[in-house]
């Protein structure tokens, strides 16, 4: 897709055009991080590569002819998953196109870059999966999943796995999880009971963690009919020396709660992650990153909705048990790339915007001469973000809103010395302007999307008041112009 194209169904992503029929659609996380700045400059990411590291890949043929992927003989694939190969299947045993839909934001972004799709499903073959990027000198990866096997520290067998790979040259680009309302944390000893609300057809899959190997606890999924008595419906089973986990477990009707027990060891702080339903008002949010969000080598992402500010309530939050601030940054999530996919949400979608935003970065800096290695990228990606939440880096949102265009919009006043007093105003950007407004003594006179305008204003009699004109991009950056201007008595 050329610039011109690719800008057009971007903005009709975001509701600024109207679509075009049989085109592709661009998600609008695109717009929201200021892609189309560096578009306007000619970098679609050419000459880059991406892994898309996932556990599967179905319905990859659908999306190419959809126009959403490029054709198959433009992709590199590679599984390490021989049960179940490119297509893949979740920890869960389903059938999964999560890669399709993360592969499809990245070329949105980056459409000229290379995708390289790998699968895995088990934390040994993502093993063996990052080994193998690394080795091929693919110098972005996009990986947007987690795993519930501690340490959560950094220094667990995943995370070490991705240090590995950045030391090699690889910006890491990591999901943070969406674990906020489905972690709970607590102690128990002699139990703790914890009330949960299975939807019809929901399973429970459970990680019950802990960080001293003297520990031992056990969680037990229980249930009961009206007035009746609580009968155990599933038990975990020790899976190392810092876990126990619950296998899938389908419920069917009824009341549901969970029991957690220490059984040995000195008191523990136990955290138990939940892969399928939340835990309500008990959820503990604050250090829900798992594993390898927490590696220090990940750039670790978390979740904005792409026309927000707000941390979104399921993405997980720091610091890490040792005290690192993570996320890195957050990206746009709940966007649609895919017109038979609308709403792709999660952490995992804000990974791979940052990831192709990485993409286009490391051509625009190779282009300008400037250093493009892992380091470089992550210095820039974090150092250009659009401060959130808190003033600062802080555990919800990291450094901030990822975005590449951060040059502020052009804005251009004329006010004419008649008696009546027009104003004329235009606004230039790079990127593509959210919002222009008008204010007179603090009082909205206009607020539009259009870069251009012409009005008449009107001070009050005999009062010299302020006259300021806003110009907002949708990535945030501020432009402003102003003057004082008195009105005349009449």
């Amino acid at each position: 897709m050329g610039t011109g194209r690719l800008l057009l169904a971007a903005l009709a992503g975001v509701g600024l055009l109207a679509p075009a029929a049989s085109a592709a659609l661009v998600s609008q996380g695109a717009v929201r991080m200021g892609a189309d700045a560096l578009w306007s400059r000619g970098h679609l990411g050419a000459g880059q590569s991406v892994a898309v590291l996932d556990e599967g890949f179905a319905g990859l043929d659908r999306s190419i002819a959809l126009g959403e992927l490029p054709p198959a003989d433009e992709l590199a694939m590679r599984s390490f998953d021989p049960a179940n190969g490119i297509d893949g299947r979740t920890g869960l045993g389903l059938p999964t196109q999560h890669g399709v839909r993360m592969a499809e934001i990245i070329h949105d972004i980056a459409p000229r870059a290379r995708l390289v799709l790998v699968q895995y499903r088990t934390e040994e073959q993502f093993a063996e999966a990052a080994r193998w990027v690394a080795a091929q000198g693919i110098p972005i990866v996009s990986h947007s999943n987690s795993f519930l096997t501690p340490p959560f520290d950094g220094t667990g067998a995943a995370a070490r796995v991705v240090d590995e790979a950045a030391a090699a040259g690889v910006l890491w680009v990591n999901s943070a999880g969406n674990y906020a309302q489905r972690r709970w944390r607590g102690r128990a000893r002699p139990s703790a009971e914890v009330p949960v609300a299975p939807r019809p057809g929901d399973v429970l899959a459970l990680s019950l963690t802990w960080a001293d190997p003297a520990v031992s606890a056990s969680v037990a999924a229980e249930r009961r009919d009206p007035g009746g008595p609580w009968t155990e419906a599933g038990r975990s089973v020790p899976a190392g020396p810092l876990n126990a986990v619950l296998d899938p477990l389908p419920t069917a009707g009824g009341e549901w709660r969970l029991v957690v027990r220490q059984e040995a060891g000195p008191p523990a702080d136990l955290s138990l992650f939940s892969q399928t339903v939340g835990f309500g008002d008990l959820a503990a949010p604050h250090g829900s990153i798992p594993t390898p969000g927490d590696a220090a080598g990940a750039l670790t992402v978390g979740a904005v909705k792409w026309n927000e500010t707000r941390l979104t309530a399921y993405s997980s939050r720091g610091p890490t048990p040792d005290g690192r601030l993570k996320p890195d940054l957050v990206g746009p999530t709940y966007v649609t790339s895919n017109p038979e996919w609308p709403g792709t949400a999660g952490t995992s979608a804000s990974t791979a915007h940052v990831a192709g935003a990485a993409a286009l970065l490391r051509e625009a800096r190779l282009a300008a001469g400037a250093p493009a290695g892992a380091a470089d990228l992550r210095a820039d990606l974090v150092g250009g973000a659009l401060d959130l939440g808190p003033r600062g880096p802080d555990p919800l949102y990291g450094a901030g809103m990822a975005r590449l265009d951060r040059t502020a919009p052009d804005v251009r006043l004329w006010l004419s010395a008649g008696p009546r007093r027009l104003l004329r105003v235009r606004a230039r950007d790079e990127g593509t302007l959210r919002r222009v407004e008008v204010r007179l003594g603090g009082r909205l006179v206009r607020a539009t999307q259009r870069p251009s305008l012409r009005l008449a204003i009107r001070p009050r009699p005999g009062a010299r008041e302020r006259l300021v004109v806003t110009a907002e991009d949708m990535a945030g950056n501020v432009g402003r112009r102003g003057r004082w201007v008195r009105g005349r008595w009449r």
